[in-house]
Parts: structure tokens; sequence; C-alpha cells
């Protein structure tokens, strides 16, 4: 019968402490987004649409894979603005645009519901004209309309790039943790040379992620 050398039994506890944070990053978002969505319910049911709208945009900037509301909290959002297009146009821009600022929010590698993020970019600008007829303002349709679509058509936050530059950097930078701890420390407990190219390793790619999160 085989037994785990000395060494292995020193990784595996490293690599399951970074498991853990990562999990438990995890485990929050999750939360964050079901409590989010579950106050958006609520305050919907009671006629506090406002609060609502904010309660949908958290639980949508909460984004992860296998969260239960993103896509009720994105369908809640537009319903919202469906039935306030006719009546309330501004209410229908603050809905939308809680829909599409929570989306990009939640964007990384790729954008979760393009499709929804699409719709707001292209209804936004005529209901923004319908606003500003309701205030007075004088300036042809035409005019305002081509001003808005464009403002809304202009790429906005992170791009793609820079999201795999912070996911890369951030694993290597766990990854190199470990192995440092891995191949650096013997068997006496002292420090060993095979860990510096890991501890190099590490710290490169919390230079990255460090840097890739400032210009994000």
């Amino acid at each position: 019968m085989t037994t785990s050398s000395p060494i292995k039994r020193r990784w595996w506890p490293v690599a399951a402490a970074v498991a853990l944070v990562l999990l438990s990053m995890g485990v929050r978002s999750t939360n964050e987004q079901v409590s989010a969505f579950d106050k958006g319910v609520a305050s919907e049911k009671s006629g506090d649409i406002e609060d609502a709208i904010v309660s949908y945009r958290w639980a949508l900037r909460w984004y992860t894979p296998w969260g239960p509301n993103h896509a009720d909290a994105a369908v809640a959002l537009r319903k919202i603005a469906d039935e306030a297009t006719q009546a309330r146009p501004a209410r229908a821009v603050r809905a939308l645009d809680a829909l599409r600022s929570g989306l990009l929010a939640s964007r990384s590698l790729f954008q979760p519901r393009a499709a929804d993020l699409t719709y707001a970019n292209q209804t936004i600008p005529a209901l923004l004209v319908r606003v500003a007829e309701r205030k007075g303002d004088k300036r042809p349709k035409a005019k305002l309309l081509a001003r808005f679509t464009a403002d809304y058509a202009r790429p906005v936050g992170v791009p793609g790039w820079l999201s795999l530059l912070v996911s890369l950097g951030f694993l290597l930078w766990m990854g190199g943790l470990v192995m440092t701890w891995h191949r650096g420390v013997g068997e006496d407990g002292r420090w060993q040379r095979a860990g510096w190219p890991w501890a190099g390793a590490a710290v490169g790619g919390f230079v990255v992620w460090t840097l890739a999160m400032w210009l994000g």
C-alpha cells in the first residue's frame, strides 16, 4: 500500500485553502444575487417600483454561472419597462438602464444575456426622446434620436482581452503561491531554490491582476 509523500501532504492543504477562498466568493455572489432579487420582488409587490429597479440591477451585477435569479432579474426589468413605456417613459428608461448597467457589470470573458443588452441599447434612445419632449425640449426629434442612438452605440465596459488578463493574472497568482509552497519548502522546512521561479510567477500574476483591475 502506497502513501503520499510529506510534500504532497503539505501541498493539498494549501490548494484546498485556495479552492475554499474561490468557493466562498462564489457562494457570497450567489447569496447576494438571491437576496437582491427577493428584495426586488418584495418591493415590486408593495408598489415601490423604483426600489425594485435598483434591487433587480444588483441581482444582475452579482453574477455567477449557477446563480438562480440572474435571468429572472433581467426579465423583471424588461417587464417593468414594457409596462411603463406608454405612460411613464422615464421609468422605462430607468428600468432599461438598470438592465443595461447590470449586464455590463456582469461581463467577464463573455457577455451574459447579450440579446437583452442589445435590446436596451436599441430601445432607450427613442424613450429618451419622448422624455425630452415631455420636459419641453424643442430640438428636432430626429436630431435627438441620432444623438441618443450614437451615445448608446458606443462600446462600454471592460474589453474581453482585459477580462482575460484579470483571470489569467489571478490564476497565475494563486497557482504560483501553491507551487511556491509545494516546491520551495523542503522536508526540513528550509527554503529550496526550486521555489524561486514559482515565487516569481506568483508575484508576476499579482502584478498582472492588479494592473488589469486598475485599467478596468
